[in-house]
């Protein structure tokens, strides 16, 4: 055989298997799609494969994701911040069921004593991925806003509580009952100092007041419309309680319906406050 007829004859096995792996990448790459469109078919149809329920969840997250984000900075009235005060509590477990029922991040501002009667259930609300912020101790107007240190001490003490317990780092917290009237500016220079981020909020679900499910969630509803185009994100104030693991459901599914998205404090997010005295 010439070297010549051994070089075409080498030159047309390269391109051979050349060509077998051009038609294998392209099989691989249609398999690929038409699996992909397979996916899309079975979400439109709600197949029952686990698989593909997985792949929708994980997509799902990450455009509700890209959502928020774009809110944040266009509409922040579709933003909506679920907080809860006074907890944990017995019924803190049926409230996490719910919020991850419907895939929501949230915000818990703890009491010290509760902590410390709760440590499960203050470590399951770490787990769940959930802000957990301190509300201080003793929850008593005369002892809380007593000295102008005496609101960053108990947070300071709240804040190590809830750190040893679950090894959350606390950076935001809510003093009793609003900061206003009762705090006083040099106080909340105090808890700036120590780099506490304070939250209040500007809807109230009056769950502290009301053993209504239905008037409940009608206040909130109410409240929340309000905010309809002016720019600016409700933060819900919820308890840890009974009649708010029966209105909690039936507000989330409506707001969720009006095309709210709901967000967890973080430090980054600028924080609603009260006005304090002088």
């Amino acid at each position: 055989m010439s070297h010549m007829q051994t070089r075409s004859r080498l030159i047309l096995f390269i391109t051979l298997v050349s060509l077998s792996l051009i038609i294998f990448s392209s099989s691989t790459i249609l398999a690929d799609y038409f699996a992909f469109e397979s996916t899309a078919e079975a979400k439109t149809i709600g197949t029952s494969n686990s698989n593909i329920k997985n792949h929708i969840a994980k997509s799902t997250d990450i455009v509700v994701k890209e959502i928020d984000e774009q809110f944040l900075i266009t509409d922040p009235s579709k933003l909506i911040y679920i907080t809860f005060d006074d907890g944990p509590t017995e019924y803190t477990p049926a409230i996490l069921q719910i919020l991850d029922q419907y895939q929501i991040k949230s915000t818990f501002f703890m009491l010290n004593n509760y902590v410390q009667k709760h440590p499960e259930i203050s470590k399951a609300v770490a787990t769940a991925g959930h802000t957990i912020g301190c509300h201080g101790v003793t929850h008593k107007v005369s002892e809380f806003y007593k000295t102008l240190t005496s609101p960053r001490d108990e947070m300071t003490t709240c804040g190590k509580t809830v750190e040893d317990v679950t090894g959350e780092h606390v950076q935001v917290v809510r003093v009793p009952f609003g900061s206003f009237p009762h705090l006083t500016a040099a106080q909340k220079t105090e808890l700036d100092k120590a780099q506490y981020v304070l939250w209040d909020w500007n809807v109230d679900s009056n769950d502290w007041s009301i053993n209504n499910s239905d008037k409940i969630v009608q206040s909130v509803l109410k409240q929340v419309e309000k905010f309809k185009g002016r720019q600016k994100s409700p933060v819900l104030l919820f308890h840890d309680k009974e009649v708010t693991t029966k209105a909690l459901p039936i507000i989330i599914e409506s707001l969720q319906a009006q095309g709210y998205l709901f967000k967890q404090i973080t430090v980054d997010d600028e924080p609603l406050q009260f006005a304090t005295k002088k």
